[in-house]
């Protein structure tokens, strides 16, 4: 095979990836560009070498672990693919290997800042966890609370109405809605300690909020196809960081059949710790819920063997992880992460407005569409879904008979009025779920 210059390899390679239907923008590759030119216009050779790959692969002077793996990683990559075509047979440069950075702690582990209200607020904590009625949101924003009650001045010894309201009060560009989630922690508290004659203080009012217009997209098979087809042939732009494509290309397909056979809700698939995962016995135990109570979910075969498989492939790819769905460092993805990811798949597919939480609703939709209604037997299978779905009450888990036009016209026959009755108020039902 006659030798190839490094311009007609690199040449070669892109060509590859753009008849895999990569979409290559200026950044794409830019790495190996700027090897090319340093091999050709720098050194005025045509033809790749170790030695040239080598020292350009070398750590520069203020150059970050990180951005020579990511450097590197590139070329990593070019030469496994040259190698493999017989072009090349050249050693792939090393990456640095990186420490783990100490785990940082969290501001829920450290003492509040003390202030006046901060023994009550203790106090406060204390039950509300001993009761298991303490989310990672409401702890968080009781936090805040008071580090702002403490940055007033070390003389503020009562806490006043005029404190709490400027706290609560909505900000600039702040929906109603928001501010609303907000301060639903605060208010607890002060509810609580006023009863309790800690404090004398006004509960502030929720503001009204716009209803909720929008509907559950009811997905149709070949949707979901097209979606979960889509899922394990997505393609990224960026290729830099080999170890990120990586994560994306193995958790992606995994996230929403997730989603898509338990029911569960985005944020807990996403803040799923590994301890969570019992992959012996196919049981999740989901502690990062919007509600207060932990509750578990039994997995199908088919999803439980995905997981092993998954699990298998995250330990040799990042080893001892403690997050089930990781970034580079071992933590949780962002909130808005399962969102863009699933924005730009659907638009591929459909014109139609969806979110990834509409999973959700149509696992309940499924399970009581396949319900048998003869006897009274699916009042049980009503109380299995709602536990397993999360629900701390069961009008929630009624609102999805209302998204079965044909069971509910059944059940509204057999039940009457107390069918109306049991329903929750529809108005803004699907919150924000990243919220808690």
């Amino acid at each position: 095979m006659k030798t190839k210059t490094i311009e007609e390899l690199a040449n070669i390679y892109v060509d590859y990836h753009k008849s895999k239907g990569k979409i290559l923008g200026l950044k794409s590759f830019l790495p190996l560009t700027t090897f090319t030119r340093f091999c050709m216009n720098k050194k005025q050779v045509e033809y790749v070498s170790q030695e040239l790959v080598d020292e350009w692969c070398k750590k520069r002077p203020g150059e970050t672990d990180l951005s020579h793996n990511s450097r590197a990683g590139c070329i990593r990559q070019f030469l496994r693919y040259t190698n493999s075509c017989g072009y090349t047979s050249l050693t792939l440069p090393p990456k640095i290997q990186i420490s783990r950075q100490k785990k940082v702690v969290s501001e829920t582990e450290l003492p509040l800042v003390e202030t006046s209200i901060s023994d009550m607020m203790d106090k406060y904590i204390f039950y509300m966890k001993a009761s298991n009625h303490l989310s990672w949101f409401a702890h968080k924003t009781l936090i805040r609370f008071n580090k702002y009650f403490a940055s007033i001045g070390p003389d503020v010894a009562i806490l006043t109405d005029d404190i709490v309201n400027r706290w609560c009060g909505k900000r600039p560009d702040e929906i109603c809605k928001s501010r609303n989630l907000r301060i639903l922690p605060v208010r607890k508290f002060l509810r609580y300690s006023n009863k309790h004659g800690w404090t004398n203080v006004l509960i502030p009012e929720n503001l009204p909020v716009q209803k909720s217009t929008y509907n559950p997209h009811g997905f149709n098979e070949d949707e979901l196809s097209a979606f979960f087809h889509s899922t394990a042939t997505i393609k990224f732009d960026e290729w830099q960081n080999e170890l990120k494509f990586k994560l994306r290309k193995i958790q992606i397909p995994v996230y929403f059949r997730l989603l898509y056979s338990t029911g569960m809700r985005t944020n807990e698939a996403r803040m799923l710790s590994c301890e969570d995962v019992d992959l012996t016995n196919g049981i999740i135990n989901i502690a990062h819920s919007k509600g207060l109570d932990q509750h578990r979910v039994a997995l199908h075969p088919t999803m439980w063997n995905l997981l092993k498989q998954y699990n298998d492939a995250m330990e040799r790819l990042m080893p001892g992880r403690k997050i089930f769905f990781p970034i580079s460092n071992d933590n949780f993805h962002r909130i808005a992460w399962q969102a863009i990811v699933f924005r730009n798949i659907w638009k591929t597919i459909s014109s139609e407005p969806a979110r990834a939480y509409d999973l959700r609703s149509l696992y309940a939709v499924t399970n009581i569409n396949s319900w048998d209604y003869d006897g009274t037997e699916w009042f049980d299978k009503l109380l299995y879904l709602s536990h397993s779905m999360g629900h701390r009450k069961i009008e929630s888990t009624c609102y999805y008979y209302q998204l079965v036009p044909l069971f509910f016209k059944q059940l509204e026959e057999l039940t009457g009025q107390a069918l109306h009755d049991l329903l929750p108020d529809l108005t803004n039902f699907f919150e924000n779920e990243e919220t808690n």
